[in-house]
């Protein structure tokens, strides 16, 4: 068993322990015979492990923001977790390919939020330059999590819905047009999910701290 696996069953038994089990839709839409991108919605930093511990045994690779890694101790624990650093400001291409490495030599799905930040909801661009250079399908994720820690331990149950693929298209020309293209086409998926999840749900980014 390795770190990550056995990672990932701790978290399993603590989250189902502490807050139930999560509502997850659309698994059949998950890629069975390639590694994919995993674009999420980003609204509470529990976000990653949602998607970690519910979709096990798939094994994800994440972009975190780099001041996660200053700490010795938590720099290598993450780096054992398959997470390596970004400046979200801007990505460096180092980054950029070390992340397309994770999906096309490590056999990892890259998990990726397209808002950067847990404040924002905009989706930026980046998510359809990695399947440019990675050519593989970007599947869009919405998740409804508890917001707070007290809804957490309240065990408001996170609802999580997977999306149709958003293959890559060989016969494409993937100019600044079709990048931004496939942004809108990942924010439109995000509405959809929302709406199949919850059609009174809408997220109001919190006050940044």
């Amino acid at each position: 068993m390795t770190f990550y696996q056995f990672a990932i069953r701790i978290l399993q038994f603590i989250f189902r322990l502490f807050n139930g089990k999560s509502y997850v839709i659309g698994l059949e839409n998950l890629p069975q015979d390639d590694t994919y991108i995993l674009a999420a919605t980003h609204r509470s930093y529990l976000d990653p492990f949602y998607i970690v511990i519910n979709l096990f045994p798939e094994e994800f690779s994440f972009m975190a923001k780099e001041s996660l890694f200053n700490n010795f101790i938590l720099n290598k624990l993450l780096r054992k977790a398959y997470v390596f650093p970004v400046n979200r400001e801007k990505p460096s291409p180092k980054t950029i390919k070390h992340g397309v490495k994770q999906m096309t030599e490590n056999q990892l799905n890259l998990g990726i939020f397209p808002s950067g930040s847990r404040y924002s909801t905009q989706v930026k661009s980046g998510t359809a330059f990695i399947q440019r250079l990675s050519k593989k399908a970007i599947v869009p994720v919405a998740i409804q999590p508890p917001l707070t820690t007290g809804h957490f331990f309240q065990r408001k149950k996170a609802k999580i819905a997977i999306g149709e693929p958003i293959i890559y298209d060989e016969s494409a020309n993937y100019d600044k047009a079709k990048l931004a293209e496939i942004d809108h086409q990942i924010a439109q998926a995000f509405d959809n999910l929302d709406q199949q999840l919850d059609p009174s749900y809408h997220y109001i980014p919190p006050t940044k701290k």
